[in-house]
């Protein structure tokens, strides 16, 4: 039987609508004097505006209804033209579960589908549901994927059998502490200051007064000491408190089937994935998290993650990395990450730094035809070029060092990167597409380009530029047998 949509969504998308239309309020505000021709176009277009759009939201939710079945969603929508979708759910790859406070004030919560089709109408999507209803339409999807000939015989008869979930990671207090240190979010009181002075400053012009105040603090030893320290305890703990906000109630879990990711504190985010559904893994490094050896791994999925899919597919992003490939390994079982991995000859150190510098070359084109005083001297513009050039060939050695790959059985595996160093995992059976090139630099050298192609969305390309022609052959040929890993329905 086909239902309506709850109420509270018209709700949703008013307050939606007041976040769009916030800027042209605000300047509608500050010109609410105004007599100007403009200012009352500007009021007129923010009043219709608004009107028609509560308008249309209202006539969307007298449109719209659904339905699940046992197999399918039947959707309906359409204010003057009526359109009737199905969407079955062995198309359904992900779900996805964002309960914002708002959410939380009204005990909704909202719950995505997504398939692993394009375009605009590939999720099914509620913006707005009472839990018990949220919870029922998952299950509806979680009972067509559970196999029927899983039963277990109880005293009453027999029972289907319940997946149990384990539960891989929650992070500690040391975690977050040294998640807040690694992402950065103490410097959030910087900009925050920042910006409340500027704010300040144009209302009362109070940066004179700020510059006398300063001038004596810093003619006194123990008073700079004194506030670097406040400052520095303040920031910290306001650091480790948005740290705790957004990462808190962070768990990572798994049954027989699927991997279950929820965090945080004010606004709830719950992702799973089927784990038949991952494509490939990438594990990323920041020069920060390297430095305090921690990773952030992620799942690569063929279905639609939404808005923020880096962060949804992302297990915790400052994992230790022993912990990070241990986890790969419980939640994957048919993933191994390969420890020994091969490292690019000598040769293709050499191919990429006779590679052209064409940025170099246009920089130091400009630098020669204005000829900027840099630092007030007459040749800075011919010292910026030259620590330009010494910047990219530093680079290109420091992404020579990170590269690394390894084949193994069906197992392949990328590692690139300067700063950041970036590891690609993948399975031959994932794979849709690959290819080999080569410049003529790269045919001097004996040296090839392989290239993969994972399906994602959007399509995941992977390159790994300057292997030795020889082995880019062999990886053509590892990947010619995966007709013996496809098993075609």
């Amino acid at each position: 039987m086909m239902k309506r949509y709850h109420p509270s969504t018209i709700l949703f998308d008013f307050v939606a609508i007041v976040k769009s239309y916030a800027i042209l309020a605000f300047v509608v505000a500050v010109n609410i004097g105004s007599d100007s021709w403009l200012s009352r176009v500007g009021r007129i277009l923010l009043l219709g505006s608004v009107v028609l759009t509560v308008s249309a939201s209202i006539l969307k939710w007298f449109s719209r209804k659904y339905a699940a079945d046992d197999m399918a969603f039947h959707l309906e929508s359409g204010i003057f033209e009526k359109t009737e979708r199905t969407v079955y759910f062995d198309k359904i790859q992900n779900v996805q579960w964002h309960t914002s406070f708002l959410h939380k004030l009204f005990g909704m919560t909202s719950i995505t589908f997504e398939t692993g089709t394009s375009g605009m109408n590939s999720n099914v999507k509620f913006d707005a549901l009472r839990r018990s209803e949220a919870d029922r339409l998952e299950k509806a999807v979680k009972e067509f994927m559970q196999p029927v000939n899983e039963i277990t015989q109880t005293e009453d008869g027999i029972a289907p059998i319940i997946p149990e979930r384990v539960v891989h990671f929650t992070p500690t207090r040391k975690d977050t502490i040294k998640a807040s240190f690694t992402s950065l979010s103490f410097l959030i009181i910087l900009l925050v200051g920042t910006s409340v002075f500027s704010k300040l400053n144009q209302l009362f012009d109070v940066e004179d007064y700020v510059e006398g105040w300063l001038a004596s603090i810093l003619t006194s030893g123990w008073m700079i000491a004194g506030l670097s320290l406040g400052l520095f305890v303040l920031a910290l703990t306001i650091g480790v408190v948005w740290t705790f906000v957004k990462y808190g109630h962070y768990e990572i879990a798994s049954d027989e089937d699927r991997i279950f990711i929820s965090k945080g504190v004010l606004e709830e985010t719950a992702f799973s994935i089927a784990k038949k559904r991952v494509q490939a893994v990438e594990i990323t490094q920041s020069f920060m998290k390297r430095m305090l050896g921690l990773a952030e791994v992620k799942l690569i999925s063929a279905g639609d993650l939404g808005d923020d899919e880096d962060e949804v597919s992302t297990l915790y992003p400052f994992l230790p990395v022993k912990r990070a490939y241990a986890m790969i390994a419980e939640l994957l079982p048919d993933y191994e990450v390969i420890p020994d991995t091969k490292r690019l000859p000598r040769k293709s150190l050499a191919a990429r730094l006779f590679k052209p510098y064409w940025f170099w070359l246009i920089v130091t084109s400009l630098l020669a035809y204005f000829r900027p005083e840099v630092f007030k001297l007459q040749f800075g513009w011919a010292m910026v070029s030259i620590a330009l050039l010494v910047l990219l060939v530093i680079s290109r050695i420091l992404g020579y060092w990170n590269t690394s790959y390894a084949l193994k059985g069906q197992f392949i595996q990328l590692s690139q990167g300067t700063f950041e160093k970036t590891t690609f995992l993948s399975r031959r059976d994932k794979i849709i597409e690959v290819s080999v090139k080569r410049t003529k630099l790269q045919q001097w050298f004996g040296l090839g380009s392989i290239g993969l192609i994972n399906r994602a969305k959007p399509v995941r390309h992977e390159m790994l530029e300057d292997m030795p022609i020889q082995e880019a052959r062999q990886f053509v040929s590892w990947y010619a047998e995966r007709t013996k890993d496809v098993q075609l329905q």
